[in-house]
């Protein structure tokens, strides 16, 4: 692992720091709209296409979040992918994308097996919802290293 000082000046450098955020913020949100849908889907309120829609933007900002990922991790990390520092979060990252890729392999072959698509669906989002809410708990954890690291350079000074 790399010293706090350097990867921070490297974070605070990286015009994806910006970036990545972005598609990141905006695939959760579509993510909860859809989880929506697919609960309106369930009640026989929506047609399962509208909940197949939302899952095509999902993996349009999915993608566009990975790859502002990977350019986000070789400017900080030195790493495309796989970094040491993010490499339970890409790991996961790896399932979600694998699944999602799955759920549209049912959706193009077999169309007709709603069950088994709504089923994939669910696991995908489910694995999403676990590394969305790991990264979340990661993020805190390493804001409040942080700032107890910046304490003690205060307080050694």
């Amino acid at each position: 692992m790399q010293s706090l000082s350097i990867v921070q000046e490297r974070r605070a450098a990286s015009i994806w720091t910006k970036i990545h955020p972005v598609f990141a913020i905006a695939q959760l949100l579509v993510f909860l709209v859809s989880l929506l849908l697919l609960g309106l889907y369930a009640l026989h309120a929506v047609p399962f296409h509208a909940v197949h829609v939302s899952v095509l933007v999902k993996v349009a900002l999915m993608l566009g979040a990975i790859v502002t990922g990977a350019l986000w991790e070789r400017d900080v990390f030195g790493w495309w992918w796989f970094a040491p520092d993010y490499l339970v979060e890409d790991a996961t990252t790896v399932m979600v994308v694998a699944l999602h890729v799955a759920y549209l392999v049912l959706v193009y072959f077999w169309p007709a097996n709603t069950h088994a698509i709504v089923a994939m669906l669910c696991v995908a989002y489910t694995v999403y919802a676990i590394n969305v809410a790991h990264y979340i708990i990661r993020n805190r954890q390493m804001r409040a290293f942080a700032e107890r690291s910046a304490s003690a350079e205060e307080i050694a000074a």
